[in-house]
């Protein structure tokens, strides 16, 4: 079931993730965009991570970590000017200067069963 908080991110400022999953297999994603929430989902995502099977990826496909089921993960992204990015995943720097959309009003997180998103931002 996909579920969508609307939210303020703008450029220069740091966006807190804490995903918790209940169950391995069943996955996650979680992205930030601009569009239509809930209609036709996000449009011009900016960043974007997924889990499969105990893997994190990024927007590129990129295997970026791991994550075990009912143990919280964070992953911490860094919005910067001229539309680049950096995240961190439970305090560890994985991607520096990446391009993307820094503006966004919807976080969109793909949930299964007893799955949790917490989000916090820093301006």
């Amino acid at each position: 079931m996909k579920v969508y908080q609307q939210v303020d991110g703008y450029e220069e400022s740091i966006t807190n993730l804490t995903i918790s999953i209940d169950d391995t297999f069943s996955g996650f994603s979680v992205a930030a965009g601009t569009g239509n929430a809930g209609g036709d989902g996000l449009l011009n995502s900016g960043f974007v991570f997924s889990g499969s099977v105990g893997y994190i990826f990024d927007q590129s496909g990129r295997f970026v970590g791991g994550y075990s089921p009912d143990v919280p993960f964070d992953i911490s992204v860094h919005m910067k000017r001229n539309d680049t990015y950096s995240y961190f995943i439970n305090d560890v720097l994985i991607a520096n200067n990446v391009s993307g959309s820094t503006g966004f009003d919807y976080i969109e997180f793909e949930k299964h069963g007893d799955s949790s998103l917490g989000i916090e931002y820093i301006f």
